[in-house]
């Protein structure tokens, strides 16, 4: 079996448990949470082959950089088979339009675009997302409404996600992974 036939079988897979359902991972009462956790189910993620390193796979690490990885903003919302993942980020409600995915946490938004396919494309990811889904399922998407990690903070658990909420609809300018 090649490598594309593998991938196919995964996304299958995965959009076979998105639409079984999702569990929600809670979060702390004192977190402000910024999304409508009432949304639709989420798109699948593709999996991509293989594990993140241990070295890039700890919240600083993965804030600090880490290093590169080719998966970061590649346009594919990837959860690897060791349980780490992207924040993806869309242009429009319901996980539709274009989207941005993140592997390592960013400081200012405002200097990334959507690239996949679809309404917003080439569009600034800050102050411009409305819906968000968090393919790691370990660590939590603190999100932002300024730059370098200032305003208003959210929590976006270990893989969920939804419509953004009226504080962080087209608001969201940073990110850290906690």
């Amino acid at each position: 079996m090649n490598s594309t036939a593998m991938r196919r079988g995964l996304v299958v897979a995965f959009g076979g448990l998105a639409l079984a359902g999702v569990v929600a991972v809670g979060q702390p009462a004192s977190a402000a949470s910024p999304v409508n956790t009432s949304g639709p189910v989420p798109p699948a993620a593709v999996s991509a082959v293989g594990a993140a390193s241990a070295a890039q796979t700890s919240a600083t690490a993965r804030n600090q950089g880490g290093g590169v990885r080719a998966s970061h903003l590649d346009g594919v919302c990837n959860t690897y088979s060791s349980g780490y993942g992207d924040l993806c980020l869309w242009y429009l409600q319901n996980y539709t339009g274009s989207h941005a995915d993140f592997y390592f946490g960013d400081g200012n938004l405002n200097d990334n675009y959507f690239n996949s396919p679809g309404a917003g494309q080439g569009q600034r990811v800050g102050n411009n997302s409305e819906s968000d889904w968090n393919y790691d399922r370990h660590l939590t998407a603190r999100v932002f409404t300024g730059v370098n990690y200032t305003g208003v903070a959210g929590d976006i658990a270990p893989y969920t996600g939804g419509n953004f909420n009226s504080t962080f609809r087209n608001n969201v300018e940073s990110f850290y992974w906690v």
